[in-house]
């Protein structure tokens, strides 16, 4: 009697414990969204050389899909922009936040072309190791 009551409560917590990560899980993916909907309700956005052109959210991930004019005045190597990219995102106070609470960005860079340039996948590992 007493292993089944045992293994009883062990699995109440065990399902208790499945199913508020699961929460968790979705509320991230919420707010993924509903990040990617604030970003994108203003899109396109005009950097210089680079232009935002989509934001959407997928799972716990918001991808921006960029245009890099290379070729336009004052435009910086593309390494660089990606590198000032990475630590504006990490510097951000409201960006890091949500970084720290499990959301990533994934940056596409393509030239004008539409070719794929850079893919660079943001989150809070990438900010530490990069501090």
């Amino acid at each position: 009697m007493k292993k089944w009551i045992i293994s009883s409560l062990a699995a109440v917590l065990l399902a208790g414990c499945a199913s508020s990560e699961q929460d968790q899980q979705r509320q991230l993916e919420m707010m993924a969204q509903h990040r990617a909907g604030v970003l994108s309700a203003g899109l396109p956005i005009e950097y210089g050389p680079l232009s935002v052109m989509r934001v959407l959210a997928k799972n716990t991930v918001i991808e921006i899909m960029m245009i890099y004019n290379q070729d336009a005045k004052g435009a910086k190597p593309l390494n660089q922009v990606v590198d000032m990219s990475v630590n504006s995102y990490c510097t951000n106070s409201e960006v890091r936040a949500n970084l720290d609470m499990g959301l990533a960005y994934n940056i596409k860079i393509r030239n004008t072309r539409g070719q794929l340039m850079v893919e660079k996948l943001i989150s809070k590992d990438t900010c530490q190791t990069d501090s």
